[in-house]
């Protein structure tokens, strides 16, 4: 059986998950979509920083793949996660997570509904006939954002309250909850913000139809995982049983049952007591490339590299990179050098991105970490980044 120590990981990271400068300015963002299989999108600005860590396409490749080609499609699926992927894997991502998201989506929504003093009839029959008035509106009328729809669609201006009784109990209106599940139910896509820039969440919503040609269709759930899990294992493998399980959010049994039926190769990793999984026939060429300097990567907060694995003490040092994390786990943006994390980088309100790394890389490391800060603060080109879930790291270096 096949044994990968950590820094066999770590080179096989760099390489599969596209890190470093070489080849970057012959990449494509369709190249980057392949390489992650789902770019985290929680975080309006990640995939344009993903993609931007990756390739040296401008911001505006990448928001005509988002708005114009619609080469990247964003969608709430695993883990009621907003995910951008290309196409091609949303089929997999839906029939995977999304039937019985919806499901729960809906009768959570119904019942708040039924609470509602302000509804005199059964909470599942107002929320069809707001789902069909979206629909309908959206199919008439076009891209739309979520304020012009509650103009146009009074259900969606009933208050709900969606933590009763609780201190922070806050009532809203239906808008954004019924916008959750059609975007869940394939039935609608998140079109071009509002905002200023990348960084804006300010969404119109159109018909998936108008968007996509079709609302997304959604394979057997058991069809959907096996896609998912073998375009995982063909760029974050080796994975354990336990960072699958916990990257799909399902049972440690679905996990084995799915790496069966797609005949995963069991390999031993010597960094910890559980075995890890690869895809069927990997060679782990990448293995076997010369590596001629240092490679450094700037990510962005809640990149698909960072967060790809539970298991991660192969790649962070929690004790060296303390604070790179939320209380809920959720990354910041990183320094990477050769595979694994060794600090954090944030924006100063200036627009300055200042980075803390360790002090045992020397100069020579520290220049080329420097050398990738200066090369995002001039992509950015003065768009000022505010991250979603900001960890400890960034509220220090910011200043």
């Amino acid at each position: 059986m096949i044994s990968l120590n950590s820094q066999d990981r770590r080179r096989l990271l760099v390489a599969r998950q596209l890190l470093g400068p070489v080849g970057r300015s012959s990449r494509s963002i369709d190249d980057v979509a392949g390489a992650l299989g789902l770019l985290h999108s929680t975080d309006p600005s990640t995939p344009h920083l993903s993609i931007h860590a990756r390739t040296d396409v401008p911001v505006e490749d990448i928001d005509a793949a988002f708005y114009d080609d619609r080469s990247l499609v964003r969608l709430t699926t695993i883990r009621r996660t907003v995910f951008a992927m290309a196409p091609s894997s949303l089929a997999d991502a839906h029939g995977a997570f999304n039937p019985p998201l919806v499901d729960r989506l809906r009768r959570q929504l119904a019942s708040w509904i039924d609470a509602s003093d302000e509804v005199d009839e059964p909470g599942v029959d107002l929320l069809a006939r707001a789902e069909r008035l979206v629909l309908e509106h959206l199919r008439a009328v076009g891209p739309s954002t979520g304020n012009a729809l509650a103009a146009a669609v009074s259900e969606l201006r009933i208050r709900i309250d969606p933590a009763p009784g609780a201190a922070y109990a806050k009532p809203i209106r239906l808008t954004s909850k019924v916008l959750e599940v059609l975007g869940a139910a394939g039935l609608i896509a998140r079109g071009r913000p509002t905002g200023a820039d990348f960084t804006s969440g300010a969404w119109t919503w159109v018909s998936s139809d108008d968007w996509l040609g079709s609302p997304i269709d959604a394979v057997g759930p058991d069809i959907g995982l096996a896609g998912l899990l073998s375009t995982y294992l063909a760029s974050f493998g080796p994975a354990t049983v336990a960072d699958m399980a916990w990257w799909t959010g399902l049972t440690k049994t679905k996990v084995r049952a799915a790496l069966g039926a797609i005949g995963a190769t069991e390999v031993v990793l010597t960094d910890g007591s559980e075995p890890g999984f690869v895809a069927a026939g990997d060679r782990f060429a990448e293995l076997d490339a010369t590596v001629d300097a240092t490679i450094v990567a700037l990510l962005p907060g809640l990149d698909s590299t960072t967060m790809g694995w539970k298991q991660r003490g192969w790649y962070v040092d929690d004790d060296v990179t303390a604070g790179l994390f939320d209380r809920n786990g959720n990354a910041g943006p990183t320094v990477w050098v050769d595979g694994a994390v060794v600090g954090a980088w944030t924006q100063r309100p200036t627009g300055e991105i200042v980075v803390e790394i360790e002090t045992t890389h020397g100069a020579e490391v520290a220049d080329r970490v420097d050398a990738e800060a200066r090369r995002t603060e001039k992509w950015l080109d003065g768009v000022r980044v505010n991250w979603r879930y900001p960890t400890p790291a960034t509220k220090r270096l910011a200043g």
